[in-house]
C-alpha cells in the first residue's frame, strides 16, 4: 500500500472503511422502516392483537386478548366473536369462558353468561373470579342465595 494514500484507496478500488458505511446506513433503514411499521401494529390494543392472531391463527390465548381489547373498547359483539373462535382451540379454557360470560352479561344476557361461568367454575374450581361473576349474574336473576353463596366462595379464593 502506497503510504501516501490517504483515504485507503487503490485505484479502481473501493475502501473498506466506505462499504462499511454502506451497510451501516442500508442496516439502520432497513430497521428503521420496520419499526414504523411496528409502532403502527402498537398503535391501541385492538390492531396489537390483530397482528397477533394474523401471525398465529392457531392459539387460542390471541383470541382471548383480542376480545378482551374489543371489550375494553365497548365492542362486546366483537370480544364475544373472538372469545368464541378462542373456545374453538381451546374448548377448556376456564378464563375464556369466565371473559365470554362477562361479554355476554354486558349485553344482558344473563343466561348464557351464567352457563359460561358455571363451566369455568367447573374447569376450574378455584377460579376466583368466576365464582364472583357467577355470583353477580346469579343476584341479576334474583337467585340472591346462590349469588351470595358464589360471591363468598369468589371472594374467599381471591384472598389466597
Amino acid at each position: 500500500m502506497d503510504p501516501t494514500d490517504t483515504d485507503g484507496l487503490l485505484p479502481g478500488k473501493i475502501s473498506l472503511y466506505r462499504i462499511e458505511l454502506i451497510v451501516l446506513v442500508s442496516l439502520v433503514l432497513i430497521y428503521g422502516q420496520g419499526t414504523f411499521q411496528r409502532n403502527y401494529i402498537w398503535k391501541n390494543n385492538v390492531s396489537l392483537w390483530s397482528d397477533v392472531v394474523k401471525k398465529s391463527p392457531f392459539k387460542a390465548r390471541a383470541y382471548e386478548y383480542l376480545g378482551l381489547a374489543y371489550h375494553q373498547n365497548g365492542d362486546m359483539d366483537s370480544a364475544i366473536q373472538q372469545y368464541i373462535k378462542g373456545l374453538s382451540l381451546a374448548p377448556c379454557s376456564a378464563d375464556l369462558h369466565n371473559n365470554i360470560g362477562i361479554s355476554y352479561f354486558e349485553k344482558g344476557m344473563t343466561d348464557l353468561a351464567i352457563r359460561h361461568f358455571k363451566t369455568a367454575v367447573e374447569l376450574n374450581p378455584v377460579h376466583a373470579d368466576a365464582h364472583y361473576n357467577l355470583g353477580v349474574a346469579y343476584g341479576n336473576k334474583g337467585l340472591f342465595e346462590l349469588a351470595n353463596e358464589e360471591m363468598r366462595k369468589g371472594m374467599a379464593l381471591g384472598r389466597r
